[in-house]
């Protein structure tokens, strides 16, 4: 194990230093199924779809994320959907998670990390086909970044308190007869279709130990309902009033108890 975890240094180390590539990961996202203690080496996943055990003797190439800890992969279940992970790495420390805790995984290679330990530049010029990985995280803060193809420049994602403070828009999503993905905490949402739900975003932490919040610009008069994951239609808000106004924010927060994400109008 003392020479599994060298070989893991090593290859971050490397990483870290060989520069910018064109290539993009795109991380994805799970969660764990079960509850796991300070030091298990074994965990296990609702899905472990994509993550590769490194060949004997060499270094994880497949990484997992779990509130604030990053953890080197070392051997892959697909039947029991269980993981075998080096904790506690890129600076962070091994700790207790819950079950059901959102998990973000992906495969780096020797040309580009899939995790950082640091913040992007905020306002960097950046272009989204040409970042390293979607979304960008800070593993010693969990906060994320994107690169806004509206700015061309990276801004605050899920997890970072500057998106609060700091808000900067993403990517447009058009309204839809179903089901939308938000590109970021804050966005436009054009057309005028009636929006069902929301598709989790990689990086927002819609889990039963999870929260988190978006807000949309109406760029047209929409209108949402509860059939799927929000939990309250733009109807049964201010009754006899319109609650979706052009330019008016509307917005989301993601509430654990009841798996549904809950509106506010501004």
């Amino acid at each position: 194990m003392q020479t599994m975890k060298k070989l893991f240094l090593l290859a971050a180390l490397v990483m870290g230093i060989s520069g910018i590539s064109q290539a993009q990961t795109a991380l994805t996202q799970t969660t764990l199924n079960g509850a796991i203690t300070n030091s298990q080496t074994t965990i296990t996943l609702t899905a472990v779809t994509g993550l590769v055990a490194p060949a004997v003797g060499s270094s994880p190439t497949s990484f997992v994320y779990i509130g604030g800890e990053a953890m080197g992969v070392t051997s892959v279940n697909t039947t029991l959907d269980q993981v075998g992970v080096i904790r506690g790495q890129l600076g962070t420390r091994a700790a207790a998670h819950p079950t059901a805790d959102m998990v973000l995984m992906g495969n780096a290679t020797p040309q580009f990390l899939i995790f950082f330990q640091q913040d992007p530049p905020l306002n960097g010029a950046c272009t989204a086909s040409a970042t390293i990985s979607t979304p960008w995280i800070n593993v010693l803060t969990g906060a994320q970044w994107l690169c806004s193809t509206v700015t061309a420049t990276w801004v605050p994602g899920w997890n970072n308190p500057l998106a609060t403070a700091s808000p900067h828009v993403t990517a447009a999503v058009a309204s839809a007869a179903g089901l939308i993905t938000p590109s970021g905490p804050l966005f436009h949402v054009t057309g005028t279709a009636a929006i069902t739900g929301f598709n989790i975003p990689v990086g927002f932490n819609a889990t039963a130990a999870g929260g988190g919040c978006f807000t949309v610009i109406p760029d047209g008069v929409f209108t949402y309902t509860a059939a799927n994951n929000i939990g309250l239609a733009s109807t049964g808000l201010n009754a006899g009033t319109a609650v979706v106004v052009v330019n008016q924010p509307i917005t989301f927060c993601w509430d654990a108890t009841n798996s549904k994400f809950l509106p506010n109008t501004q």
